[in-house]
């Protein structure tokens, strides 16, 4: 992850959450969506945002035990469990990256009336996400979080 492309995602990410907050919706923070299998979905990412994980999980000399995210959570690559239901990322019911997350979970609310809305704008961030890849050369990959978690992980740090 080279400086240029983690700042240029985190801004891109900053952008999300701003335009998103101008949607009128916003997460009620239940963590149910968090829960994949039980919520009934899927959460999805992209190449770019495995290698922002694999940089958090090694910025602090890849000990993934100390490694801080701005919000000064302790972050690394899980070791995936695929008999727990969900992100593994969510601890006693909260988003543990929350200020890191990928931008899927900027967008999914669990809030009655936002499907059309999370639909539409999913879509567009999606075509921008694939553009930002192309700006920075980078090979666009999509696949499910856990999987590309574990992949990631199995690569080593």
């Amino acid at each position: 992850m080279r400086p240029e492309v983690a700042g240029r995602l985190r801004v891109w990410l900053d952008e999300i959450d701003r335009r998103v907050g101008d949607s009128g919706f916003a997460c009620q923070q239940s963590g149910r969506c968090c829960k994949f299998e039980t919520f009934g979905h899927r959460l999805y990412m992209t190449g770019l945002e495995v290698a922002w994980f694999r940089m958090l999980a090694g910025a602090a000399g890849g000990s993934r035990s100390d490694t801080r995210t701005a919000d000064g959570k302790a972050i690394g690559l899980p070791v995936i469990d695929p008999k727990r239901d969900g992100c593994p990322y969510q601890v006693d019911g909260a988003c543990s990256v929350h200020r890191d997350r990928p931008f899927a979970c900027r967008v999914f609310f669990c809030q009655a009336g936002s499907d059309a809305w999370q639909v539409e704008r999913y879509e567009a961030f999606q075509l921008e996400m694939k553009h930002l890849h192309g700006e920075l050369e980078l090979p666009y990959r999509y696949m499910e979080w856990r999987q590309g978690l574990a992949g990631s992980a199995a690569q080593g740090d």
